[in-house]
């Protein structure tokens, strides 16, 4: 292990790199940060809520796709399906989504939002764009489908 008497030696190549580096020019970084800051201004929203953000957008899409399976609601959420199947057993045990089971497959379960969790949308949708717009603010106007767009690059699959 390196101390005050023997320092760390890196290659040369990396010592030229350590040498360039600067953390707030580093993507991953700037992104994590940015995935912070836009948790917390959802959390200070919705703290009265109780509903994360994507608890949020799987009521949502529940609510676009009534009856569709939880591992299609994985699919659209891009998450596993392990942490669906927990956030969906949670969002049931709070009355905002019902479960059934599906009528082609006995394994598989349909969701469907309760009247409660079409209330919680209904109180939390207006708000959420004006927290989206926050989010957004300290870009210039003009920049903001720009960086958006990126983001989209970044993240949908390369089809070629």
């Amino acid at each position: 292990m390196p101390s005050s008497q023997n320092p760390a030696v890196l290659s040369p190549e990396s010592q030229k790199l350590v040498e360039q580096f600067h953390l707030e020019d580093v993507a991953s970084h700037l992104l994590r940060r940015a995935h912070f800051m836009a948790e917390e201004l959802f959390n200070a929203e919705f703290a009265a809520e109780a509903i994360t953000p994507r608890q949020k957008a799987a009521l949502v899409v529940v609510f676009q796709h009534p009856g569709l399976t939880q591992n299609a609601l994985a699919g659209h959420l891009f998450m596993d399906r392990n942490t669906v199947a927990e956030m969906v057993k949670r969002l049931c045990a709070n009355g905002l989504l019902q479960r059934t089971s599906a009528q082609n497959d006995q394994r598989a379960y349909q969701l469907y939002l309760t009247p409660a969790g079409t209330d919680l949308l209904d109180r939390v949708l207006p708000r959420d764009f004006e927290v989206e717009r926050k989010l957004l603010e300290r870009l210039p106007e003009e920049y903001r489908p720009l960086f958006l767009k990126c983001l989209k690059l970044m993240v949908v699959p390369d089809n070629t």
